[in-house]
Parts: structure tokens; C-alpha cells; sequence
């Protein structure tokens, strides 16, 4: 079985070779895929593999999330699944918005049989993913305490390079300069005066983010 999830690189970053956003999500959104039909269905999860692939079309880019029956005797397992999309679909976002881990658990992504991506896993980017497809809405934005938490985390290798942090009421700034972290999945915003730094730059590649920071400040 495979359901694709269509995206336009005109309204959503579709870039995977520079921040991977969209990779993490469609490897994530794949792995709770499993686990949610594995609960469906009461069947072991190790019967059943899943996967993506991302592929691109013009301005369009399609990612193709797909799931099989890895045994003879689960052969019949997809056609099933077919028929429970949407109750699917509303249990997994159901599923990853109630866990509280930092990016993913046991509970919401891992286990033994993935442990291979676990670095690439993360519910968050797969909800966003999800609602996307579902609903067409992109991720919110990334709250100010969010941010500033983001930003202190990188304070002091800042100041080591002479870029001095000031925190005032919903702003952050950095040598006079506001700065502002958005959601990977966004377009970089653009506008005159601020610096703006993705969160997977935040989360997965602290280097660049201070890199970026420091070009612009």
C-alpha cells in the first residue's frame, strides 16, 4: 500500500539535501505508519515494513509513504489497511500529538527493529508532514520561550566570536539585530533587518546555525 503526500516547493521547503526536514518526516511519519497498523490490526510490528521515498515533479514534490507485509502469511495485511486510511490517519496524529517526548520515544517511534534512523526520527516533523497532507495547514509558529531556549543554547560560543545576545520582552537580538527561529518546513522567511534560523539548524546542526548567525549579526 502507498500514499503519497504531494508538496509544492513554492509554498513549503521541499529541500532535502540542505536542512533534511522533510526527509526526517517522511522516515518518521513511515515508522508510525507501523506501529499504528501493528495496534490496528494486533499484529507484530516485525511483520510489516515500511518506507518512504521522495521524488520530484517540477515545482511539485511527492513523498510516497508505503507499507507491506514482509511474510507469506501477511500478504493480505495491505488491503486492510486500504480500507482504514482516514481512521489511520486520525489515530496517528492522535498518537504522536499525546506523547510528551522531546522528538521520540518507545513509545511514539523507536524500536528495536529501527534503530538504525533513530537519530532521524522525530514526531514533530511527522505531524507537520501529516497535516500537511490531511489538511493543507503548515506548522505553526515557533513560540518565543521555544526560541529564546534555542538561542541561549548558543549564547556562549556567540559571545566567544564577539556576537552579544540581548533578550527583551518577545524579542531576541543579537548585536543589535533581531533574530527570529522558524519551523524547518517554512520557506525562510525574508525581511529587512532580522536574521532568521530554522529549528532543525537549532536541534541537528548547532554549527551552521552559529555559522549563519554570526555572518549576518
Amino acid at each position: 500500500m502507498i500514499s503519497s503526500v504531494i508538496c509544492y516547493s513554492s509554498k513549503i521547503n521541499t529541500n532535502t539535501e540542505k536542512e533534511h526536514w522533510l526527509n526526517r518526516a517522511a522516515q518518521s511519519l513511515a515508522e508510525a505508519l507501523r506501529m499504528t497498523v501493528s495496534g490496528e490490526l494486533d499484529i507484530e510490528f516485525t511483520g510489516l515494513v515500511t518506507g518512504c521515498r521522495i521524488h520530484r515533479n517540477g515545482l511539485k514534490t511527492c513523498t510516497d509513504i508505503y507499507i507491506y507485509g514482509s511474510l507469506s502469511s501477511s500478504a493480505g495485511y495491505a488491503v486492510g489497511v486500504m480500507e482504514k486510511i482516514p481512521s489511520l490517519l486520525k489515530r496517528i496524529e492522535q498518537g504522536l500529538s499525546a506523547c510528551d517526548c522531546a522528538g521520540a520515544c518507545h513509545k511514539s517511534l523507536k524500536h528495536y527493529r529501527n534503530q538504525h534512523i533513530h537519530g532521524m526520527l522525530d514526531r514533530f516533523y511527522a505531524l507537520q508532514l501529516l497535516r500537511w497532507g490531511m489538511y493543507g495547514v503548515a506548522a505553526d509558529p515557533v513560540g518565543i520561550r521555544e526560541q529564546r531556549e534555542y538561542i541561549s543554547a548558543l549564547e556562549n560560543i556567540l559571545g566567544e566570536y564577539g556576537c552579544r545576545v540581548s533578550y527583551s520582552g518577545d524579542s531576541v537580538t543579537v548585536n543589535g539585530r533581531c533574530i527570529e527561529v522558524y519551523p524547518a518546513m517554512w520557506l525562510e522567511p525574508a525581511e529587512r533587518g532580522k536574521i532568521f534560523v530554522s529549528d532543525a539548524y537549532m536541534r541537528f546542526s548547532k554549527p551552521y546555525a552559529v555559522h549563519k548567525i554570526i555572518a549576518e549579526c
